[in-house]
């Protein structure tokens, strides 16, 4: 097959939406610009230590499969990560786990969406309301926050990075329920403010981004090692601060993922046969009906074990498919986290980066493609 269907990735809008910017959770929340989910997410974890004065030590609760960048933002505030494992075959922290974690040092408990499938935040903002902990919704993968709806979360964290539902080249933003708004300004006041100039610089920037995501490019650049394409690493969050997005640009990022035609329903359909040879659907079993033509971030499945998800990749790959493992390693076990967390082990959290297979749905992905994946994987 000539070029490969990338594995992730939205191209990035042109800033030219017309119209006054509506957002989905503006009833709800006050929304705060800042320069990356990532940083986001660690003004959110400070909002709420700030809310705990007399905690010492600070203790944040994550899942034990996710992205190293929830690490990061939790050591970047002087806050200790306390990992929960996950429901046996589910992306979702243990209810019992939660509780087990639970000390008089917690301050956030955060729950992280997974590829467009929301956490179950109305339990988690049970546990967080009977112990007084802020909850923090992480929505980097998935648009629009399930918050939006029912402001189920004091916080809810968004990223406009590379590979994320809204792809702006960079930015995230911080949105605080007008509930329980407390010392939200005055945290966020510390950081300084930038602005995203849409100079040429940018468009074109823009314009090459575009173009390397086409199936000819990428399969050249995935081959370059400086890369690093489809890499999950630890980096430490070394810088926070606000940034203004104009909003033209984000209007059009908005306004082009309302316009994306979900996949969820064709995978499930022409997969569904995997079922019983042991795979799971996770989308078909974890989207509730509110949310099945949401689109999603990237199709996941579980494999029956390692050895076939393993070689349901390389087929997949080999046939043009930009199918990936997608973190490949529950969050203790990647490099540089280690020595930051308490000796633990999470078996389950193991287990589930172990099988899972996470096949493209950007707006490139065809019904052909889709055939294709089926066909091979149906081989195995």
């Amino acid at each position: 097959m000539l070029g490969k269907l990338r594995p992730v990735g939205s191209r990035v809008p042109k800033p030219e939406f017309p119209g006054e910017l509506e957002l989905p959770w503006q009833t709800l929340y006050q929304t705060y610009l800042m320069g990356s989910g990532t940083e986001a997410l660690s003004a959110a974890i400070a909002i709420s230590i700030g809310r705990k004065p007399d905690v010492t030590a600070p203790e944040v609760i994550l899942p034990a499969y996710g992205c190293p960048d929830l690490i990061a933002a939790t050591v970047a505030q002087g806050a200790e990560p306390v990992l929960v494992d996950l429901e046996p075959g589910r992306p979702f922290m243990s209810d019992v786990g939660i509780k087990s974690a639970l000390t008089e040092s917690t301050v956030a408990v955060v729950g992280v969406g997974f590829l467009g499938i929301p956490e179950r935040l109305e339990r988690l903002a049970e546990i967080c309301g009977e112990s007084n902990l802020t909850l923090i919704e992480d929505s980097a993968q998935c648009f629009p926050p399930a918050s939006s709806v029912q402001g189920w979360a004091d916080l809810v964290v968004l990223s406009f990075g590379r590979g994320k539902p809204i792809n702006l080249m960079g930015g995230g933003a911080l949105l605080a329920s007008n509930a329980n708004l407390g010392n939200v300004a005055s945290t966020l006041s510390q950081y300084p403010l930038k602005n995203q100039k849409l100079g040429l610089a940018w468009r074109s920037m823009r314009i090459l981004f575009n173009f390397l995501m086409s199936r000819i490019p990428f399969a050249i650049i995935e081959r370059i090692p400086q890369f690093a394409i489809g890499e999950t690493r630890f980096h430490t969050l070394d810088e926070i601060f606000r940034l203004e997005i104009p909003s033209s640009l984000l209007s059009s990022g908005i306004g082009d993922f309302t316009l994306r035609a979900p996949t969820t329903f064709l995978y499930n359909k022409k997969l569904e046969e995997l079922e019983s040879r042991g795979w799971i659907l996770l989308a078909k079993h974890l989207c509730n009906d509110s949310r099945m033509d949401q689109a999603l971030l990237r199709y996941p499945l579980l494999a029956p074990d390692r050895l076939i998800r393993d070689r349901a990749l390389e087929r997949l790959n080999v046939a043009g498919i930009g199918a990936s493992a997608f973190y490949k390693h529950s969050l203790e076990e990647i490099d540089g986290i280690a020595e930051i967390l308490p000796e633990s082990e999470y078996p389950v959290a193991k287990d589930f980066a172990a099988r899972l297979l996470t096949l493209p749905t950007h707006e490139d992905v065809r019904e052909g493609d889709i055939s294709t994946m089926a066909r091979e994987l149906f081989r195995l």
